[in-house]
């Protein structure tokens, strides 16, 4: 049987405030590293967000938000490059269409 290994790059909301899981079920200190409840390093890698901010949907300026997301390589499947469009309203136009 092949164990099945969650999606890596999830959060959950703790005091209000969006962390990630992984980093939740793990023991360490940012800067100096983290070890997973498996005893796993955590691992980090980039995921690149497109940020919608043109007066059209799914238009924009080519610019992307990148960010290091952390995954645990034993438990979680790395995340996706390509992550979720940031949506940003443009000035002047009430809802985009």
């Amino acid at each position: 049987m092949v164990e099945q290994k969650r999606q890596g790059g999830r959060t959950t909301k703790k005091d209000g405030e969006d962390i990630w899981l992984v980093l939740t079920e793990s023991e360490g200190k940012e800067g100096v590293g983290f070890t997973h409840s498996c005893g796993e390093e955590i691992q980090g890698t980039s995921v690149a967000s497109p940020i919608w901010d043109g007066p059209f949907r799914m238009s924009g300026s080519g610019r992307v938000h990148t960010q290091t997301v952390p995954f645990c390589p034993k438990c979680e499947t790395p995340p996706d490059y390509h992550g979720a469009p940031i949506d940003v309203p443009y000035p002047g136009v009430a809802n985009k269409f």
